[in-house]
């Protein structure tokens, strides 16, 4: 497979290694090459050391509290209203489990290793991505095989999530340079918007989606930020988020967008998941049983569930938006202990994908039946990692494999 480069861009070596980059090793727990991915992450796991004696109990039942707060450009204060009621939190039963090979193809990328991330797919069906170790944008095109890049302006090493809106202009996170990044294909142009600092430091954007009304909400996990962002006029707010457990630093982490305006996010300890209501410009949180749960990803499927993944502790989850109840959903150990769940998605027929690094797996599950199947990716240790789909429900990921980093196609 040909790489095609912008003629604007030369060739370029990954930057020797500096301190910042040495503290994405981290714990050996996460040892699972997280350090390739995020350094914001990382700190965000030492912080969950330090609060976790101070954590939530997981007494079996989910919490709901409400905040409300107002937006500006540097983040806004929430103050407390009166709690809302308490919803149940609830495991779910596990159905059949199986283990089948993945059919799937797979689109090598030339060394050095891209570190590839979470990527988008447009309307022409090509697939975009950042490379965090080479400091690019990435396009593949899945008709040729071809991979082009560019070079964001003033990149720091720091692409983490992509989407695409509906002119086709592609939207990035760049968590070390602290801007959202705007790429317009057809005139190969940049545009970037820088987010307020914390002293002195970047906010660390790192999850993005676009609402129903094509206004761009992010997370800011070192501020303690949720922001939108007008694409129309360029106009920025943001909103400081409640912190999740008495005594707990805030790290809103991932990202959902409801169809009704509501903005979602899950936070990166103690298991608890925020709602943003730009009109009321009230947040309610609601609280997993497991306190200790650290939300990876999310998404919402088109009854109003928003499934996540937890990280580390072996589980997903849904919240039933219309009720506030919580299921954790233990992920069987058909291929060991399933750790590294990572992106997660759902498909038009209401099956829930997600990645499983451990089990070298795209995994799907089936709330009907309550049943999961395995898919084992062909290239062993491939560490898959984003997921996305294209406008005909096939599944896209990114996998950053020891050997060499690829994007893969599966058919649901």
């Amino acid at each position: 497979m040909g790489r095609v480069r912008h003629p604007a861009v030369a060739p370029e070596a990954s930057p020797p290694p500096t301190a910042e980059k040495a503290e994405r090793g981290g714990p050996a727990a996460l040892g699972r090459t997280i350090w390739r991915r995020d350094f914001w992450f990382l700190l965000g796991m030492v912080w969950l050391v330090v609060v976790s004696a101070i954590a939530l109990t997981a007494g079996g039942n989910a919490l709901t509290s409400s905040h409300t707060g107002s937006g500006t450009n540097v983040g806004a204060a929430a103050t407390s209203t009166p709690a809302a009621p308490q919803p149940t939190a609830t495991a779910a039963p596990t159905g059949p489990v199986s283990v089948l090979p993945a059919r799937e193809r797979v689109y090598n990328l030339p060394p050095p290793a891209p570190g590839l991330m979470q990527p988008a797919v447009d309307q022409q069906g090509n697939v975009w991505f950042g490379e965090m170790n080479t400091n690019l944008l990435g396009r593949l095109d899945p008709a040729t095989g071809a991979v082009t890049t560019w070079k964001p302006p003033n990149g720091k090493y720091g692409i983490m999530q992509t989407a695409v809106d509906a002119r086709g202009d592609v939207w990035f996170t760049e968590q070390n340079a602290n801007y959202i990044g705007r790429f317009d294909p057809a005139r190969q142009t940049f545009r970037t918007y820088p987010l307020a600092q914390v002293d002195g430091h970047t906010s660390g954007p790192q999850d993005l989606a676009f609402d129903s009304s094509g206004k761009l909400w992010f997370t800011e996990v070192s501020a303690g930020r949720i922001g939108r962002l007008d694409p129309a006029t360029g106009a920025l707010g943001a909103w400081d988020v409640p912190a999740p457990a008495p005594g707990a630093r805030a790290y809103p982490y991932s990202l959902a967008a409801g169809t009704d305006g509501t903005v979602w996010f899950g936070y990166l300890a103690n298991g608890a998941i925020g709602r943003f209501d730009p009109v009321s410009q009230q947040f309610t949180l609601y609280h997993a049983a497991n306190a200790q749960a650290q939300l990876f990803a999310m998404a919402l499927d088109a009854s109003g569930k928003l499934w996540f993944t937890e990280l580390e502790q072996d589980a997903i989850g849904v919240l039933d938006t219309h009720t506030g109840r919580v299921e954790e959903i233990p992920v069987p150990s058909a291929l060991g202990t399933p750790g590294g769940l990572y992106a997660i998605t759902v498909t038009r027929n209401g099956d829930v994908w997600f990645a499983c690094s451990s089990a070298n797996a795209l995994v799907r599950y089936q709330p009907a039946s309550h049943g999961f199947t395995f898919f084992q990716l062909s290239t062993p240790a491939s560490i898959p990692y984003g997921l996305a789909q294209d406008g005909a429900g096939r599944l896209w990921f990114t996998a950053d494999a020891t050997a060499q980093n690829y994007v893969g196609m599966m058919q649901p």
